[in-house]
């Protein structure tokens, strides 16, 4: 019986200090405005991971040599009381390990650019918004691949929020590279693993861009991205029924291949 009541107290005392650390999680992140970045929104019903995001690619590939210019989005969201005023809150660049790192006004428009004033705010009644990178067209993109990270910083507005959620990264190119839609659930039932040489020959083989916006296209319909996986499956047995003792290979010498 003494065990007993040993037990039941110490799964009280449990009980009361995960509430103490609920609420005092609670009441940090909603004792003054804060900021942080997350997924993007969608459909009901849909899943997508708190951290989906964290890492976006964009291309100049696609784009007639006049395009000098895009912008990629990102998406930033406030904790707290909503504000009857517009809000403005501060990112800055980070310098990432091992890598070629963007240099603004050469790969990027700077974050403190007069020309973006006024882009990087909330606006009244709102506790979501989409950030914009605004990014360069530098001949050296058709050779190499520059990486932007960069984060939130506290101003007068906005606190901090979750430290996971701070960040993000960017890399920008003018080479075909792998679509952000190119998820792992493509990968494992539909195409496989991505490689340029596989990417080259799907937009070859079906004259389609296969960038993000007809990976989204394709996905949304089960039908058409079946479709495309069996029209490619049987354009791949073609080529190489073609190309006896030469079978399609990746960038790295890999065999190219289509799940069943």
């Amino acid at each position: 019986m003494n065990n007993y009541k040993s037990i039941l107290f110490m799964l009280s005392v449990c009980t009361i200090i995960f509430i103490s650390c609920a609420k005092d999680e609670y009441y940090i992140f909603n004792d003054e405005a804060r900021i942080q970045f997350g997924p993007p929104i969608v459909p009901r019903g849909t899943t997508v991971s708190e951290y989906q995001d964290t890492l976006k690619g964009a291309t100049f590939y696609y784009d007639a040599e006049k395009i000098t210019r895009d912008t990629i989005y990102f998406d930033i969201y406030t904790i707290g009381k909503l504000s009857k005023t517009d809000r403005s809150y501060k990112i800055e660049q980070i310098n990432l390990p091992n890598v070629d790192n963007a240099i603004p006004g050469k790969h990027y428009v700077a974050f403190d650019d007069p020309s973006l004033t006024n882009a990087y705010s909330i606006n009244a009644d709102s506790v979501h918004a989409k950030v914009p990178i605004v990014i360069l067209r530098d001949p050296e993109l058709k050779a190499k691949t520059i990486n932007l990270g960069f984060q939130l910083v506290e101003n007068n507005n906005f606190k901090l929020g979750e430290n996971s959620k701070l960040w993000r990264k960017l890399q920008i190119t003018d080479r075909l590279n792998k679509p952000n839609n190119w998820t792992t659930t493509i990968s494992q039932y539909y195409f496989g693993a991505y490689s340029v040489r596989k990417h080259q020959f799907m937009i070859e083989t079906t004259q389609e861009r296969w960038d993000d916006n007809f990976f989204s296209e394709v996905y949304s319909a089960i039908d058409l991205i079946n479709y495309y996986k069996s029209f490619l499956g049987t354009a791949l047995i073609d080529y190489n029924n073609a190309h006896p003792g030469n079978p399609l290979k990746d960038e790295n010498g890999e065999l190219i291949t289509f799940p069943n």
